[in-house]
């Protein structure tokens, strides 16, 4: 009898064990929104080996991502650029371990913590929603001078398409080559001829104001032609041939205006010259 009852024992306790699931440890899937400077770096660290694989979605050519060989301990994100990066980090180990997120800034040597998670052992599906913004403005951190010019000249240039510097570049060098020689034969006629006075500088200056006029107006009329030109021909084999063309788009706003300010302010000071200090020279048909 008290073998049948531990048989009958032995029998429910294995069924009790088969009904009842396996208790495994459940996967964490945080996800953190970390807000950096342009510069700064992005660091997931972790006291063991536990970063499995990384999978980061972004500008990827803005962007420096450490040459690890996973696992590893470490990873780490940087750009010098407003960007936004997704990055999804799978981290496992079979025994406790500890991961952070740390801030690091390289300009002042500080890192700061962000957040960090303890994890008794198995698996953690870390996302990380990382946004660089542009580092507010401390003032200027070297001495102005020609190296600052630079800079300054190529980030304005970078504001205008690649054909308005080649168009302007061309114009430039042939309008600057022709006002040189028209120039020079004007004065070199007059100390010939000897009725009239050589050009003096002023004369010179009002001149070439000329010159830079006329590149201006040419410029603009070109552009604004090409520019006009474009757009209608989308328009045409969009509505009249209902064919939609990919094309480069060469209209650019900016251009415009600022050529056509810049060409309102040469022509008020040729009219400057002429009008208050007389310079417009006598000129023969």
């Amino acid at each position: 009898m008290k073998k049948r009852i531990g048989v009958l024992a032995v029998l429910m306790m294995t069924a009790i064990a088969l009904l009842v699931p396996p208790a495994y440890p459940a996967t964490m899937n945080p996800q953190e929104n970390v807000n950096l400077y342009t510069g700064n770096k992005l660091i997931i660290d972790s006291n063991q080996a536990s970063i499995k694989s990384v999978v980061v979605r972004g500008n990827l050519t803005a962007a420096t991502l450490s040459n690890n060989v996973y696992p590893s301990k470490n990873f780490t994100l940087t750009t010098n650029s407003t960007q936004l990066y997704t990055v999804d980090v799978l981290l496992s180990y079979q025994s406790p371990y500890t991961s952070e997120i740390v801030i690091s800034d390289p300009s002042s040597g500080s890192k700061t913590q962000y957040t960090s998670y303890f994890v008794s052992g198995g698996d953690l599906n870390l996302t990380v929603f990382a946004s660089f913004q542009a580092s507010p403005s401390s003032g200027p951190t070297v001495p102005l001078g020609w190296s600052s010019f630079y800079g300054w000249v190529s980030e304005f240039g970078g504001a205008f398409p690649f054909w308005i510097k080649i168009l302007y570049g061309v114009l430039g060098a042939q309008f600057a080559f022709v006002g040189y020689r028209w120039i020079k034969f004007e004065d070199e006629r007059r100390r010939i001829e000897g009725h009239l006075p050589p050009l003096d500088r002023g004369n010179k200056a009002y001149l070439w104001t000329e010159v830079v006029f006329r590149t201006l107006i040419a410029g603009f009329a070109i552009s604004l032609a090409i520019m006009i030109g474009e757009v209608l021909v989308l328009l045409i084999a969009q509505y009249l041939f209902f064919v939609n063309l990919t094309l480069v788009s060469l209209v650019d706003f900016f251009s415009i205006f600022f050529v056509a300010a810049l060409g309102t302010l040469v022509y008020l000071a040729r009219e400057g010259l002429d009008r208050i200090f007389d310079l417009k020279p006598m000129m023969e048909d």
